[in-house]
């Protein structure tokens, strides 16, 4: 009985020991440092057509152990617009052992232009007709193309179609970078009885400089009568 206790108090010693020491190997063998990301400590200009390779330019990552480890470099997100125009880019890098690095630069566009809206009719709409007062406006941006299917609107108050009245409707559009634009025409409900005359033109929202001329007359189309512009 004696030698038995000896030899469990023997193998309890062995194991710890053996536990110990796996621990201390896992410690000192098992890489838990990630690479290190360098190169974005100036701010890049780039264009809104850049790809991820432009804005990765000039980045590296270099682990402790497993060496360069730049091709494992990615961009995780970026950043609305600062308040001094530019974007932070956050990038990340992982080396053999799963360790991941992050790194940050700047970025600033060179072309970058907010949301415009677009116009294909006018915010007129027969009484007692059913429409869609998005119907005929889009958006698009420089950075993200096509944002239509991000407008909302407001309305000063709930429209009625059984009478005619004009409403003050606000669309409003955001693009990828945090960017708005607000877009505050009349919308008109008309009596069609009332209408003498159609008159159709080629644009119905038109973007101009300050001082920019301004020829209406440029914009019209025709009309469902004959008559004198």
């Amino acid at each position: 009985m004696k030698k038995i206790k000896i030899f469990t108090v023997i193998l309890f010693l062995c194991s710890a020991l053996a536990f110990a020491g796996v621990r201390l190997y896992e410690s000192v063998m098992t890489d838990h440092q990630p690479p290190e990301i360098s190169g974005g400590e100036e701010t890049i200009q780039i264009s809104v057509a850049d790809t991820e390779d432009r804005i990765l330019e000039g980045m590296t990552a270099e682990d402790e152990r497993d060496g360069d480890v730049t091709d494992s470099l990615v961009v995780q997100e970026i950043s609305g617009f600062n308040e001094d125009g530019t974007r932070t880019v956050t990038f990340a890098a992982v080396d053999r052992s799963g360790n991941v690095g992050y790194g940050t630069r700047s970025i600033s566009y060179v072309d970058y232009q907010a949301p415009v809206f677009a116009l294909s009719a006018p915010l007129r709409f027969a009484m007692g007709s059913s429409f869609n007062i998005c119907s005929g406006i889009s958006a698009s941006s420089s950075l993200d193309g096509d944002l239509t299917n991000n407008i909302t609107y407001t309305l000063d108050r709930l429209i009625s179609d059984s009478s005619p009245g004009t409403y003050q409707v606000e669309f409003r559009v955001m693009d990828s970078a945090g960017s708005s634009s607000y877009l505050t025409p009349e919308l008109e409900v008309y009596d069609p009885t009332q209408e003498r005359i159609e008159v159709t033109l080629n644009t119905y929202l038109l973007y101009l400089h300050l001082n920019d001329s301004f020829e209406p007359a440029g914009y019209y189309a025709g009309a469902d009568r004959e008559g004198t512009l």
